[in-house]
């Protein structure tokens, strides 16, 4: 909820009401905009405008800030973010983090039908900054950066985003085949192909370097010579990849890690352990003219387990992952069903348009399909609850509803790791495990749960302890 204060005085803020928080986000929040909702804010807007010096409106949206994000009304009928040294950003999955035209960019670059070409290294020059190595956010609600978006391409045309019925995990080697495949019609510049200059292994990054080093300038037209590492990682640091075999590899500039958080509020050590294994594409190449060809830059994103390179999003999921396995088996035995796990990693939601209000990226966390012989399919769409505040639950809300929309109105089905409050979270996995099963195999004379205990729109039978 947004406070008002005073512009010299935050001691004396106080909640707006939630009629006015509303009209606010609607107007000036990434997924608003609209004529007829800018008319009724500026009222608001003019409102705290006019009171005694000049009301600003606080966020509550980074509560690890020593002062909040602030909001400052401008000509009584609109407002803007402030920010300095002093006031800090909004929190990246806040309302006010982005205006609505900026939220499309967002929803645009999380689209699989993106064809703009991979040039991942600008070209050498003169004025080149000085690389910074540091750790840098990276999540659906900000801009996906072109390494993401490679390394999602990669391993989705790879087939390791979907466990089909019968699925056994391949080998390493036959997953990084698979993303050899992957890599071939890429192009990382005008006629290079990205496998002239891809590696998959540390332990073969001598020879990639060598290639970098052979390259003429000739062959990149609109870039510098590069290549691409994917690896797997045990851990991540400032300027620093630790493979899960080979040496440590130095990264010179910027490492994005998915699901890090943006502003004060950085994973530390432990909780980045928690999250591991990484799988990490990097960027090789020179940082000026005259320097060694080296990392500079990179993207981590956690995958399912030391030999599995699906990517997902936490180790919450990894643990929805091992449930949805579970009942993938028993459907398979015991309904002679199949069922299909896969984790999208791509925008499911119409293609954006200037015209049409903003809206979040649409990336469910799985969508699992099933087909029962004599049945017609059924599809369900499974979300991982991993927080617990209000903030993320009211997203999470209207996020599910626009999921439903792009997938034919399937039901949203929750992994939740806090509701029902007071479950041991055996119970709730248990919940979650007949709940979809539920969902892909309607039983007879089930009784009613209500929706906000599991999913929308699905009766089941509340579980003993385990499935």
């Amino acid at each position: 909820m947004l406070r008002s204060a005073p512009k010299s005085d935050l001691s004396q803020a106080a909640p707006v009401t939630p009629l006015e928080d509303a009209r606010l986000r609607a107007a000036f929040g990434r997924y608003g905009g609209g004529p007829l909702e800018r008319h009724d804010a500026a009222l608001v807007v003019a409102d705290h405008q006019q009171r005694g010096p000049g009301g600003w409106f606080l966020c509550d949206c980074r509560p690890d800030a020593d002062l909040p994000p602030v909001l400052v009304p401008v000509s009584m009928t609109h407002i803007r973010r402030h920010e300095d040294a002093r006031w800090p950003p909004h929190d990246e999955a806040c309302d006010f983090f982005r205006e609505p035209a900026e939220q499309r960019a967002i929803v645009a670059s999380h689209s699989a039908s993106v064809v703009r070409p991979f040039r991942l290294a600008r070209r050498i020059n003169p004025f080149t900054p000085e690389l910074r190595h540091d750790i840098a956010a990276c999540s659906p609600h900000g801009r996906r950066p072109g390494l993401a978006r490679l390394l999602a391409r990669l391993v989705t045309d790879a087939g390791l985003q979907r466990i089909g019925p019968g699925w056994w995990k391949p080998t390493l080697g036959e997953q990084a085949k698979a993303i050899w495949a992957a890599a071939r019609p890429i192009e990382i510049d005008a006629g290079v192909r990205l496998t002239e200059f891809f590696c998959t292994s540390p332990a073969r990054l001598g020879e990639l370097k060598a290639r970098i080093e052979a390259a003429g300038e000739e062959r990149f037209q609109g870039t510098r010579p590069h290549g691409i590492l994917i690896a797997r990682a045990s851990a991540i640091a400032d300027g620093l990849l630790t493979p899960i075999a080979g040496e440590p590899i130095p990264v010179r500039g910027r490492l994005a890690v998915f699901g890090e958080r943006s502003g004060a509020v950085r994973l530390h050590s432990a909780q980045r352990a928690a999250r591991a294994p990484w799988l990490v594409a990097c960027v090789i190449g020179r940082a000026g003219a005259k320097e060694p060809v080296e990392a500079l830059s990179a993207y981590a994103h956690p995958c399912a387990d030391d030999a599995h390179l699906m990517l997902l999003d936490s180790d919450m999921e990894r643990r929805t992952l091992a449930q949805l396995r579970s009942v993938q088996s028993w459907l398979a035995r015991k309904m002679d069903t199949a069922m299909t796990i896969e984790k999208p990693l791509f925008d499911i939601g119409p293609e954006p348009d200037d015209d049409a209000d903003p809206r979040p990226v649409l990336m469910p966390d799985f969508v699992v399909r099933a087909e029962t012989p004599g049945a017609a399919g059924r599809t369900a769409i499974v979300e991982t609850m991993g927080f617990a505040d209000d903030a993320y639950r009211t997203h999470k809300a209207r996020v599910h509803l626009l999921m439903r929309s792009a997938l034919a109105g399937a039901p949203v089905v929750k992994h939740d790791f806090h509701e029902p409050a007071g479950w041991p979270q055996r119970d709730r996995d248990a919940f979650f495990w007949r709940t979809l099963r539920t969902s892909l195999t309607p039983p007879h004379g089930v009784s009613s749960v209500p929706a906000s205990a599991g999913m929308s729109g699905i009766s089941c039978i509340r579980p003993a302890h385990a499935p």
